[in-house]
């Protein structure tokens, strides 16, 4: 029997000061924000290689100079992809049509704002993939860091209302719509303000050393510039 062909996308994008994880400063400078995220993105990136599917991609909005930035950033063997179309929506359609097209069986997408995510909801997704045609992974504020496919579907991303806390409700009842079976994995959280970045922080502190080393690095860093 042929072993299904398995891609892991993370949506990420060029980390840049002013413009990335603005939401954390104060206290953290836009500089700092933006290397926090550089870890943050790293380890999301690392999550997806340990995994050792047949590819790994980051699919970035174009900016200029994205491209070199995290080339720079990111190991060579991560694909870099700068999106067709612009926002989420089109980023979820974009890296959902350009993968399959290219023959993978399952496609599973991530974020790029959770550092802790462990390898299990990964493996779970694939499993759910074999009798669903979508799954899901929920963040607690509304929305969700994780999506699966084996099959595209754009409609499931119409008319969605983005950077909400009805993401995930309005996802699962368009695929309700379509007619689509939709599995959903391990809830998760992402680091947007300082309360979620201090609950990583005590995380952290009783998790395993190998979980999350670039966003601990940059932490112990900001801690030590704090001082």
């Amino acid at each position: 029997m042929t072993s299904k062909r398995r891609a892991v996308v993370v949506i990420g994008k060029a980390p840049k000061p002013g413009s990335t994880k603005t939401r954390l400063c104060p206290p953290l400078t836009y500089e700092q924000a933006a290397d926090l995220y550089s870890a943050f993105l790293s380890d999301c990136v690392d999550v997806a290689l340990s995994m050792n599917w047949d590819h790994v991609s980051v699919i970035h909005p174009g900016d200029d100079g994205a491209r070199s930035t995290l080339g720079a950033l990111l190991p060579a063997t991560v694909r870099l992809i700068a999106q067709r179309g612009s926002g989420l929506g089109d980023a979820l359609t974009d890296a959902f049509d350009r993968h399959l097209a290219e023959g993978f069986d399952e496609v599973v997408l991530i974020g790029s704002d959770n550092p802790t995510i462990p390898v299990t909801v990964l493996e779970t997704a694939a499993e759910a993939l074999g009798t669903d045609d979508v799954v899901l992974g929920p963040t607690e504020d509304g929305g969700y860091y994780l999506i699966g496919m084996s099959a595209s579907h754009p409609g499931l991303f119409e008319a969605i209302t983005w950077s909400t806390d009805v993401v995930l409700a309005e996802t699962m009842a368009r695929a309700v719509a379509l007619d689509l079976s939709v599995q959903t994995v391990e809830s998760w959280y992402d680091i947007d303000t300082v309360d979620d970045l201090m609950r990583l922080s005590r995380e952290l502190r009783e998790l395993p050393a190998d979980v999350a080393p670039a966003t601990r690095r940059e932490l112990e860093r900001l801690h030590r510039q704090a001082d």
